[in-house]
């Protein structure tokens, strides 16, 4: 594999791993501004001891994988950039 194309390929996967992980915090988002905005009788005491947890968690492997996708689609412009400078 040449070097543009696997550079070309860690902006993909860079670029996929934020989408992904900005589409989860997003319906992560959404499911606390709907449990947010449900009337006092529909909350449920089961969902401050399971589903919050869970959500925190999901939100926190978000900002981890947009992360390392951000610095992979970085680095795949970094490198395309200075093969592309010496040549």
């Amino acid at each position: 594999m040449n070097v543009i194309e696997g550079a070309k390929r860690m902006q993909r996967a860079g670029r996929a791993i934020v989408i992904v992980a900005l589409s989860a915090f997003a319906l992560c988002a959404i499911a606390a501004a709907v449990y947010a905005f449900l009337p006092a009788y529909l909350h449920v005491s089961e969902v401050f001891t399971v589903v919050l947890p869970l959500l925190a968690t999901v939100v926190w492997f978000c900002a981890v994988a947009i992360a390392i996708g951000g610095v992979l689609w970085a680095g795949g412009w970094i490198l395309e950039g200075f093969f592309h400078h010496t040549h």
